[in-house]
């Protein structure tokens, strides 16, 4: 309407929406006299804009309102006034009327053929956006199914996972109780095989949990003081035994031999989950050697200070054109190398990634090779209070 009033010298233009029974006047744009008001609704008998799709279907053109036979006896004509009317219909995009796109004036200008094409480029232009938000109208509808099915989804593998941890808790239990009795070379054997393979499910389990929180945006950061070099030893005792099955030196090395580090702020717990992540893969690639965790923290600002840790191995390393795949969800790097020799769910290091960038930190792959590979995160933290330390809370 603006453009229009800008190109046409008339009094009155105005967009208006049709149904079967009323026509509403949804815009209206008055020079000099008020001839119609955004949000007048009358029957469509007595609309003039109605005219335009019910009677001429397509551009109407009456230069006196008050000879023409469509509008002379028309009681809406005395509402008006005397003018010059122009008209033409608007579609949708299904080729159905909407409505219209009008124009008046009492001093009866005499609208040119130029000005018909400009109104019906105008209702083309129109026509578009009703395309435009219909579709987003749809757009928004099925992203809000997405978001549900996703929503269920998340739901759903929350459900099965704790139905599913329950009954392989008492499995795994029940397979310790089993291992305190006294059974043969080969029943051991067998009781080792079931352990390993219920843990083993429940790991996977907890990283399925974890990806859905992910994908559903609702993992959240808690914020605690914590020592890194507490959450580095936590991880070597919790993997000792089994390095020590395996014969691998499991150890941890710190570029800062002094232990008055500073305490730290922020969710040791994924931090832990990181590095189990690392420490864990390191351990199942890796069958003779060692595992190496090394740490090295340093100021990254006022009372920031920033961790990296790396997790060396000397396992089988990466298949070199595998590496972009690394940080992949479901990617099991080694499967065609030696299918079926190495379980899991693909999950692991995409899960450190998220939790890394989740805590505004990266993890990467520093090197690797047939003498192995060597894994590394960093992650500023802001340093706990020490008003805190002296209180002893820390």
């Amino acid at each position: 309407m603006d453009t229009a009033s800008k190109l046409i010298p008339a009094n009155t233009f105005c967009i208006a929406n049709l149904d079967s029974l009323s026509t509403k006047v949804l815009k209206s744009f008055n020079r000099d006299k008020i001839m119609l008001v955004e949000g007048l609704v009358v029957d469509n008998k007595e609309s003039y804009c109605a005219l335009v799709t019910e009677h001429a279907q397509g551009p109407l053109l009456i230069d006196n309102n008050l000879t023409h036979p469509l509008t002379r006896d028309m009681d809406a004509t005395q509402f008006v006034g005397g003018c010059s009317f122009i008209g033409v219909p608007i579609r949708t995009a299904q080729g159905e009327f909407y409505g219209s796109l009008c124009s008046f004036d009492q001093n009866f200008y005499q609208y040119q053929e130029r000005d018909v094409e400009l109104l019906l480029s105008l209702s083309a232009f129109y026509t578009n956006l009703l395309e435009m938000e219909s579709t987003l109208t749809q757009l928004k509808a099925a992203e809000e199914q997405a978001i549900q099915v996703l929503e269920d989804k998340n739901n759903l593998l929350a459900v099965l996972s704790h139905e599913i941890r329950t009954p392989m808790n008492g499995v795994i239990g029940m397979t310790s109780l089993l291992q305190t009795t006294e059974l043969s070379e080969e029943q051991t054997l067998y009781v080792d095989v079931i352990e390993k393979s219920g843990s083993n499910l429940l790991a996977m389990m907890d990283q399925i949990l974890d990806y859905s929180k992910m994908e559903a945006r609702t993992m959240t950061l808690e914020s605690s003081p914590f020592h890194i070099r507490d959450v580095v030893s936590h991880v070597v005792q919790l993997f000792s035994a089994e390095a020590e099955k395996k014969g691998i030196r499991l150890h941890a090395i710190y570029g800062n031999e002094h232990r008055d580090e500073p305490a730290l702020l922020g969710d040791s717990n994924k931090i832990n989950q990181i590095l189990t992540n690392l420490v864990g893969n390191a351990l199942k690639f890796t069958e003779q050697g060692e595992v190496c965790i090394i740490v090295q923290t340093e100021a990254a600002a006022k009372d920031r200070v920033t961790f990296s840790i790396e997790v060396k191995d000397t396992g089988i390393g990466l298949p070199v054109e595998q590496k972009a795949n690394l940080f992949r969800s479901f990617s099991q790097i080694h499967e065609r190398r030696s299918p079926g020799s190495y379980s899991g769910a693909g999950l692991g290091l995409s899960i450190c990634k998220q939790l890394a960038e989740l805590m505004n930190g990266k993890v990467w792959l520093k090197d690797t090779s047939e003498q192995g590979s060597t894994f590394a995160f960093a992650i500023t933290c802001s340093v706990a209070g020490l008003d805190k330390v002296k209180a002893g809370i820390i």
